[in-house]
């Protein structure tokens, strides 16, 4: 395990009952200023008739109503342009961010100066301690900036660290790569399906990476560095450490995995997390498959009570073996409650799937799912590549009968296998959509 590194030792190594009490001082801070500044939560917790004087345990907390994203975007369709669910004026906004809308209307929330430049640095300084990032450190950027709020934070928390900053926007795959050895880049952040493009194809430009000065790759917007076998291409396609970060545009980020790479820390110094069955909404027990509900306690601009992500995660609340006793999401997220799917009976996430497929190196990485309407009998599909124009039929032959075996024994369920041409899958920089429900 690499040197530990913590941004604030006195609160990322708290006995859980004094990071608890803190947690809840801060809640009831936060409930006090949004019922002040909000009107969307003034009405809110009037209906509900709780006060911040209410909460004195974290089951208290249960009685503070839920938010959600629905409810938000009904918000900035009543009150154009950001609704009246943030605390600050639109003027007062130094940044904005909006959501990808991939399910629906993208959601628009906005970043005053204070949150900007100071309560994201110290948000993120977590996570570069947490990863053992240093001054001396050069982090390439390979994507091109726009409104999703991916990378525009830990790139302003790094420059505040002094950490040397190359953006790779406005120039192709083939120039990046030759970026990342030009400029003698040592970290390089990105999506985990736009990262493993990259490797590929330093390999077929024959550039070393594993042998380059890279030593750190950070994978967020997908599940990619917590599924084994994406975590193991990762490295081994750069000779480096792969670490999760794990955020939202509306909640802003909240865990990073540490050195030890034994899940994901929540940043409980900032956030208070639950976890909750989804069936019961009841705290889900340690190690069991909850929906994430998060409350921002320093935010703000636009800060969140209880929302609801619709991030299924597993709690751990054993002492890491870097030291720290926040909290450890076993596996990152596991999947959204929207891209879990239900088939033969069985809940699926697209993760274990692509587990599978990527533990198999006669396939190429990039996969499709093709759900079917339940009710037709059509068996689900997935489409995978061989890894080249050289692999023979026998050695696909065999390739599909593995990954139909470890889905039929692991997941319990049939999928027919298509294999397509070698590159005729879609490639994706920012977040994949592999997932495709038929009508």
């Amino acid at each position: 395990m690499a040197k530990v590194k913590m941004w604030r030792p006195e609160l990322e190594t708290l006995p859980r009952e004094e990071l608890e009490k803190r947690q809840l001082k801060y809640f009831r801070k936060q409930m006090k200023y949004v019922i002040e500044n909000s009107p969307f939560y003034k009405r809110k917790f009037k209906a509900a008739g709780v006060t911040p004087n209410d909460i004195k345990t974290m089951d208290d907390v249960r009685q503070v109503p839920f938010t959600t994203k629905q409810e938000l975007l009904q918000s900035q369709e009543e009150h154009p342009i950001f609704g009246d669910f943030p605390c600050i004026k639109p003027e007062q906004a130094t940044r904005v961010f909006q959501t990808s809308g991939t399910t629906g209307k993208p959601l628009k929330i906005p970043f005053s100066k204070k949150d900007w430049f100071k309560t994201f640095y110290e948000q993120f300084s977590y996570y570069i301690y947490g990863y053992g990032m240093e001054k001396k450190d050069v982090a390439f950027f390979p994507f091109t900036y726009g409104t999703f709020i991916a990378w525009w934070g830990i790139q302003g928390a790094m420059e505040q660290h002094e950490i040397t900053i190359v953006p790779g926007g406005g120039q192709s795959s083939d120039a990046r790569v030759k970026s990342m050895i030009d400029w003698g880049a040592t970290i390089v952040c990105g999506t985990p399906t736009y990262v493993i493009y990259l490797g590929e194809l330093a390999q077929k430009m024959g550039i070393d990476l594993p042998n380059s000065k890279v030593r750190i790759v950070v994978t967020a917007g997908e599940p990619g560095a917590q599924v084994p076998a994406t975590k193991q291409l990762v490295e081994k396609l750069y000779g480096a450490k792969n670490y999760d970060d794990i955020g939202s545009t509306e909640i802003t980020n909240f865990g990073f995995e540490c050195v030890a790479q034994k899940g994901t820390h929540m940043s409980e110094a900032m956030f208070l997390p639950e976890s909750l069955d989804t069936e019961t909404g009841k705290p889900a027990a340690e190690g069991e498959a909850g929906e994430l509900v998060l409350s921002n306690l320093f935010c703000e601009s636009a800060p969140l009570i209880r929302y609801k992500t619709k991030d299924l995660v597993r709690f751990n609340y054993k002492k890491c073996d870097c030291g720290r006793t926040f909290l450890r999401m076993n596996g990152g997220v596991l999947g959204r409650a929207d891209d879990m799917f239900t088939f033969g009976g069985v809940n699926i996430f697209p993760s274990a799937i692509e587990n599978f497929i990527r533990g198999i190196p006669t396939f190429a990485n990039e996969y499709q799912l093709i759900i079917p309407k339940q009710g037709t009998g059509k068996r689900m599909k997935i489409k995978v590549e061989p890894a080249s124009a050289e692999v023979s039929d026998e050695q696909a032959k065999n390739a599909v009968k593995q990954l139909l075996e470890s889905i039929v024994y692991n997941i319990k369920v049939t999928a027919d296998i298509e294999l397509v041409d070698p590159g005729s899958l879609p490639r994706f920089e920012g977040k994949a959509k592999r997932v495709i429900k038929e009508s």
